[in-house]
């Protein structure tokens, strides 16, 4: 008696583990996620005269993927950010991304590792130590992501970490008087993390 329970029980592991541990392997098409982004390290080159280091900052992004082969998804991303120089009392600026993206996959059980691109539009609006200047701007954003994975939990919710790089480019905010403008490029590394959603 005790063996067959035995046997009952191994027999039962061997279905139930590898269901569980596949919550992502042949799982939804569809994969909404939002969380928190860091961005961090990096520079800001100002009209052409020199880079300035940046501080990290703290920001919000959310995406959409829908797998249109084994490998690949698309989608769309859109981020909310600030970033900050690091010379004095500086306060932190704005910048909201939104453009579409493509990643790369491979699903292994409750993984997903991948990495991606997104080319896009950002709107920049500079703070109130930026004298006279017209908001807001726009340029064009480019974020990869060099190391991605999501771990599911069940198939219909998971999480996700991200790790790559972030660029804005060509903000012209022009001068509110006369002539000039301020023009800048900023580049940093970024952390992202947060919940997704299968559907």
């Amino acid at each position: 008696m005790q063996r067959s329970i035995v046997w009952l029980f191994v027999l039962a592991s061997l279905w139930v583990v590898p269901t569980l541990a596949s919550a992502q392997a042949g799982g939804s098409q569809l994969h909404l996620g939002a969380g928190l982004a860091i961005d961090f390290g990096g520079e800001a080159e100002v009209n052409d005269r020199g880079d300035y280091d940046l501080d990290g900052t703290f920001g919000l992004r959310a995406h959409g993927d829908y797998a249109v082969h084994k490998y690949v998804s698309v989608g769309g991303l859109t981020r909310i950010s600030w970033w900050e120089p690091d010379w004095g009392d500086a306060d932190r600026s704005f910048l909201f991304d939104i453009g579409p993206r493509v990643i790369g996959h491979y699903d292994w059980r409750d993984f997903r590792f991948y990495s991606g691109l997104s080319v896009g539009l950002t709107i920049s609006a500079l703070n109130d130590d930026f004298d006279n200047v017209e908001n807001p701007a726009f340029g064009p954003t480019v974020s990869l992501t060099v190391a991605g994975a999501e771990w599911w939990f069940t198939r219909g919710i998971g999480a996700f970490l991200e790790l790559g790089w972030v660029g804005h480019f060509g903000l012209e905010h022009e001068a509110e008087f006369g002539s000039g403008e301020i023009e800048f490029d900023l580049s940093q590394g970024m952390f992202e993390t947060g919940i997704v959603f299968g559907t």
